[in-house]
């Protein structure tokens, strides 16, 4: 038998720059076109039956010892029902039994109020040397209401009143976030504080464990049972040193081996800014844990301890560890541009871990420069690594000088979105700190009012009956707003609510500024990001969106985009009219969901293919941004139009296509391969499956690659949905567990082992298949899996061996006995 010699090389899902684009965010310089009025807020919350919802706005910059007190109209007095079974405090927006922090709550005639018991929940460590009762030091908390304060009777609400409220900080609190960079190595970074002369790092781990990140309880269990532990202090505003060794988290052997990277990451961090004297409060989390199944961390094979014979044996592949104590089989790269070839007959060839800062090198006895030479032309692509994605530049926590009450109402929208969030008027019982402790007479006015405000008339030390009565007087006035009516009518609209829609209409209609006042329950960062980014990504004719940002003074979002309205309009109806025409050339009458939906991938498949030039650009400006030449690669615009653009346009335009033709679909955001990427799920009966139209046979060389996969298929291709493509709280709904619609089930292109993918191998080389792909169910072992490819080659034609090439996506495996032969 001829000596097996297979060439292999690994495929590379095409996912950066897959979502929108991310150019540093500034004013729009749009010059809109002009805008048809359409609907007023209020008809839209009567659309939607949210009329007559309760909510009142989030009070900001409060005292640590704050008590909120809520006035009922109905008699508690003979009422059996305790105060905390009316009001509670919680640290996570669902405001869930578990998130529940310790205070008191009474019931003093028809007033129930709360305040703080201890030192609070995720204390620093100048918090705690206060020894005072405090709500403590987390970026935000949610006061629950579960009756309704306004009836006549105790009366439990549908839905209850969710109020946001923060604390009063020392100094402003960092807007931390995290980067993954092209060797997927975690690192902490947030913007420079203003006063701040350095900055704390904060951990919350599981100190049972040393070998795996552990998720640890956060917000949702009211940061229960980890203590934040003082990692380190820096002047820097970043951070990845998570060993305190100086080394950036990497573990190295010597200067050709690198063992580990990523090295001490576990829990959840958070930072505070120092200066002065004082210590801000937390900023928000990251929480490290769900980030763990992208994050390398070791190499787990010391492969310079053997000799190995020629280049002809030298490892595909070696195994690395993950920050969750997974095993992945990673491609090796060989560097053999300064390799030397030795003398005493032992050379050594470095090598790196594609996507990662691992390296190492391997000795080899026998090699010639023609060797050398071979392995510098292997075939192996590198990865598509990197974020592109839309800039929130909203802080999580509003500045210390942020009033703790907004009064917006008596400002027309035109003249408040000029104003800066510090200079925002509040009602006259809070002074311009923000907190309730200082509070001026409760009968003065503004300057210039002539009548006296009706939040004047209560009583000063009641900062809730004075946020209801600020909050009824802006949703009045912010009801009454009207709100754009895109050129593309509403049959092009996504939304779920009366909130949604108003975003929908604004941003396909390319405003710049957009009130929020008629919708106290969105002027928070946790809701108003989850709602804008599933607004953006599940509305096709959104286009050009770099960056948003909400005002807390003004209670106005700004969006950012790349062209001016008109622009952006013009695009639009080229967008529609391309539509129109693919669903009429490709729908037919009579045809199945099942066939419309395959229509439209293949249609996809046939009629366009991935911007490669746009990923280049990308990876050359670091991804935070793109040429303008590249813009429109990122939107619907690029796949449907020009026929080029990344995954963010294939996903929108398979979104797109799918609702002009009656099927139901969404965007879905997340990671392939522990790359960003975006792709779609399809409703089918009643679960959700994967369809991923980038990596078809045209971009990745393997037919539909994820094409009704359940969530079980995705992620063993690592290709795992984050929570930006839709609200949180329903994001269960889009689960999928059946396989039965999965492509390669249906056809018969799954294999349970390595000798099954043998026998069918061979059974498809004997019928004439010139490219064998077959889809393994558990993974394989890349030297066994050589083997069998080899055998099964063997037992059609010897000859194959010297000409075939094996190739690799996930568990996908592509034989191509004659490649040049296509």
């Amino acid at each position: 038998m001829k000596r097996l010699f297979l060439i292999m090389f690994t495929l590379t899902l095409l996912l950066a720059g897959c979502q929108s684009n991310d150019k540093e965010s500034s004013p729009s310089e749009n010059n809109p076109t002009e805008i048809v009025e359409g609907s007023s807020v209020l008809s839209l919350k009567q659309k939607y039956g949210s009329e007559s919802n309760k909510a009142i706005m989030p009070m900001y910059n409060v005292a640590q010892d704050e008590e909120f007190k809520f006035k009922f109209k109905a008699d508690l007095k003979n009422s059996r029902i305790q105060a905390s079974d009316i009001i509670s405090v919680h640290t996570d927006i669902k405001a869930l039994k578990a998130s529940k922090v310790y205070a008191i709550s009474e019931i003093n005639d028809n007033n129930v109020s709360i305040e703080p018991l201890g030192s609070g929940v995720l204390s620093s460590d100048s918090l705690n040397n206060t020894h005072q009762s405090s709500w403590g030091g987390a970026p935000i908390y949610y006061i629950r209401l579960n009756y309704d304060p306004d009836a006549e009777k105790l009366t439990l609400l549908n839905q209850p009143i969710i109020i946001p409220f923060t604390v009063k900080s020392e100094l402003p609190v960092p807007n931390l976030r995290y980067e993954i960079d092209k060797d997927r190595r975690l690192k902490l970074v947030w913007d420079k504080v203003e006063g701040a002369t350095e900055y704390k790092i904060y951990e919350r781990s599981d100190l049972t464990s040393f070998d795996t990140n552990k998720p640890v309880t956060g917000a949702e269990d009211a940061f229960n049972n980890s203590l934040p532990l003082d990692l380190a202090v820096t002047t820097e505003t970043s951070f990845n040193d998570f060993l305190r060794d100086g080394k950036g988290g990497l573990g190295t052997y010597n200067e050709l081996i690198t063992t580990h990277q990523n090295h001490g990451i576990r829990g959840e961090y958070y930072v505070t800014a120092l200066g002065g004297g004082k210590e801000s409060n937390f900023s928000k989390g990251v929480p490290t844990a769900p980030l763990a199944s992208q994050l390398p961390t070791a190499l787990k094979e010391q492969l310079y301890r053997e000799k190995l014979k020629n280049i002809d044996v030298l490892p595909q592949k070696t195994t690395v560890e993950y920050n969750d104590g997974s095993l992945a089989r990673e491609t090796i790269v060989y560097d053999t541009a300064n390799v030397e070839i030795s003398e005493f007959n032992e050379t050594n060839i470095p090598f790196h871990v594609k996507g990662t800062a691992l390296k190492s090198y391997v000795r080899v006895e026998n090699i010639t420069q023609e060797d050398l030479d071979r392995l510098n032309n292997q075939t192996v692509a590198e990865s598509s690594n990197g974020l592109v994605e839309p800039k929130n530049d909203t802080p999580y926590v509003p500045a210390p000088d942020v009033p703790t009450i907004i009064n917006n109402h008596d400002t027309p929208a035109s003249e408040a979105e000029t104003e800066p969030a510090v200079e925002a008027p509040s009602t006259e019982s809070t002074t311009d700190t923000g907190t309730s402790e200082d509070k001026t007479d409760s009968a003065s006015t503004e300057a210039g009012d002539e009548s006296p405000d009706p939040a004047s008339e209560i009583e000063e030390d009641n900062l809730v009956d004075e946020q209801k009565s600020n909050t009824q007087q802006n949703v009045e006035q912010g009801n009454q707003e009207t709100v754009p009516e895109p050129a593309t009518g509403d049959a092009m609209i996504n939304a779920d609510s009366a909130l949604e829609e108003v975003l929908a209409k604004n941003m396909v209609a390319a405003q710049d500024k957009i009130s929020l006042k008629a919708f106290p329950e969105a002027q928070n960062f946790t809701t108003l990001s989850d709602v804008v980014l599933k607004v953006m990504y599940q509305n096709p004719l959104i286009l050009g969106v770099e960056g948003f940002e909400y005002n807390y003074g003004t209670l106005t979002l700004s969006i950012h985009y790349n062209e001016s309205a008109d622009v952006i309009q013009k695009k639009q109806s080229e967008i529609i009219a391309k539509a129109n025409e693919v669903v009429a050339s490709i729908i037919k009458d009579g045809m199945k969901d099942d066939e419309k939906r395959k229509a439209i991938y293949d249609y996809l498949n046939d009629n366009a293919k991935y911007d490669d030039a746009a990923l280049e650009n990308a990876e050359q400006n670091n991804f935070k941004n793109v040429d303008a030449q590249f813009n429109d690669s990122f939107t619907t615009y690029g796949i449907l139009v020009k026929g080029v653009g990344v995954c963010a346009s294939y996903a929108s335009v398979y979104k797109l296509l799918s609702d002009l033709s009656g099927l139901e679909s969404i965007v879905v955001t997340g990671a392939s391969s522990g790359v960003p990427h975006a792709w779609n799920k399809v409703k089918i009966g009643n679960e959700w499956f994967h369809v991923d139209a980038t990596n078809n046979l045209t971009n990745s060389g393997i037919p539909y690659f994820l094409y009704n996969a359940n969530d079980e298929t995705a992620a063993s291709q690592k290709t795992i949905a984050d929570k930006d493509y839709w609200l949180d709280a329903e994001l269960a709904l889009f689960n999928g567990e059946s396989d039965a619609n999965d492509y390669y089930v249906q056809n018969d292109l799954e294999v349970a082992s390595i000798s099954e993918y043998k026998t069918k191998a061979e059974s498809e080389l004997k019928n004439g298949e010139n490219r064998v792909i077959l889809r393994f169910a558990s993974p394989v072992d890349s030297d066994e899996l050589m083997t069998a490819a080899g055998e099964a080659l063997a037992a059609v034609d010897e000859a194959l061996l010297n000409t075939a090439q094996l190739a690799t996506l996930g568990s996908y495996a592509i034989l191509e006995p004659n490649p040049d032969q296509k």
